[in-house]
């Protein structure tokens, strides 16, 4: 907000658009005031009441009167000279704006409130788990397969047939076998087998 001082500096000069707008909004806001505002206001610009009159008198507002209406009274100095049609609040930055558009930039710049620097907050950083590497499970070799046992060669009926009976010696259940054998293959009509079951039967007989 501007000082007494600085508010002293500024120009005498009319920055009214709408001179009727003028004339009956001061008019209506100054009248609607207690004596102490008046006096608050007309001290702060370092006026006096006459020079508040002239303004709804002629719908001419200059710029110290326009400031000095919105700071203390808290209107809009916009509506004063006829650019805005609420009477709304005044704030600061109505009066940069009021300032640099009427050739003040430079006290705009020394009332204006300090740009606070932003620090962006800094990212907490999350360290990525690493993908879990499934360790290969080995496949075990598959057990080799126990080679049968060799069976016994069976004895050729020859050999039965050429041999004494001291000279055989087998197990009752593979004589049992080996007749059996020859007994079937001779059912199924096998000429050699009839031979070597008729050998076998008369070594049995003799």
């Amino acid at each position: 907000m501007l000082t007494t001082a600085q508010l002293k500096d500024l120009k005498q000069v009319n920055i009214s658009v709408d001179p009727a707008k003028t004339k009956e909004r001061t008019q209506q806001i100054w009248k609607s005031q207690k004596n102490a505002t008046k006096t608050e206001l007309t001290d702060f610009a370092g006026c006096n009441p006459a020079s508040v009159h002239r303004i709804y008198k002629t719908g001419a507002i200059h710029i110290k009167l326009a400031i000095a209406f919105g700071q203390v009274l808290n209107v809009n100095p916009y509506y004063l000279t006829g650019e805005a049609d609420e009477l709304g609040e005044f704030s600061e930055a109505l009066l940069l704006q009021l300032l640099q558009q009427h050739g003040y930039a430079k006290l705009a710049e020394e009332i204006a409130p300090p740009v606070e620097e932003v620090v962006m907050p800094k990212r907490k950083y999350t360290r990525k788990a690493k993908p879990a590497v499934e360790k290969a499970i080995p496949i075990p070799e598959p057990e080799p397969e126990p080679e049968p046992e060799p069976e016994e060669a069976p004895v050729a009926v020859e050999e039965l047939a050429s041999a004494s009976a001291a000279d055989i010696d087998l197990p009752e259940e593979d004589l049992q076998a080996l007749l059996h054998s020859l007994v079937i293959l001779e059912r199924a009509g096998i000429a050699a087998a009839k031979e070597k079951l008729a050998l076998v039967k008369g070594i049995l007989v003799s």
